[in-house]
């Protein structure tokens, strides 16, 4: 096992360690949280490609005439709409809607729980608040690492059709 990922989980495990040990909206938490977070959009800058491409832009045989003549929205996406963040958007849109109505609407937060008040019932526990913080960071390493650059090449050098393991 190279030392590289074991070092970048146990730092994972400390840091989650670190931060469950605080107290929720104090600015030692808020700073914990804050560099997570830029510490993520600074690795989505630098390993994320410049631009996201196609499937089909990648393939020799599709021709720049053959992708004005398919249908708007999926021109050089292999029959998949253009606007692959679609869903993710509305997913946010749901839960930014959910959050503002339970927030603003009249009641106990056990009748109208937002995502915090539900966190928070876990928070209690300092291993399960350490266990829901690790699984915030890995899940933010995952989504950089499935755009980062050094995929992006594997993925384009695939040929439609091909699956990889």
């Amino acid at each position: 096992m190279r030392s590289g990922p074991t070092a970048l989980v146990v730092g994972g495990v400390a840091y989650s360690l670190i931060a469950a040990s605080t107290t929720p909206f104090t600015l030692p938490a808020d700073v914990l949280t804050g560099l997570a977070i830029v510490a993520m959009a600074v690795l989505v800058i630098v390993r994320w490609p410049l631009h996201t491409r196609s499937r089909s832009s990648t393939s020799t045989s599709t021709s720049t005439s053959s992708l004005s003549s398919l249908p708007a929205g999926t021109a050089g996406s292999g029959g998949r709409t253009a606007h692959r963040y679609l869903p993710w958007l509305l997913l946010l849109i749901v839960f930014v809607a959910w959050e503002l109505f339970n927030y603003l609407v009249h009641g106990t937060r056990a009748n109208h729980p937002t995502f915090s008040s539900i966190t928070d019932a876990n928070d209690r526990f300092y291993i399960l608040k350490a266990l829901l913080f690790m699984v915030w960071l890995a899940s933010g390493w995952v989504i950089i690492g499935r755009g980062s650059r050094q995929r992006a090449p594997r993925q384009a050098e695939s040929k439609p059709g091909e699956t990889h393991p």
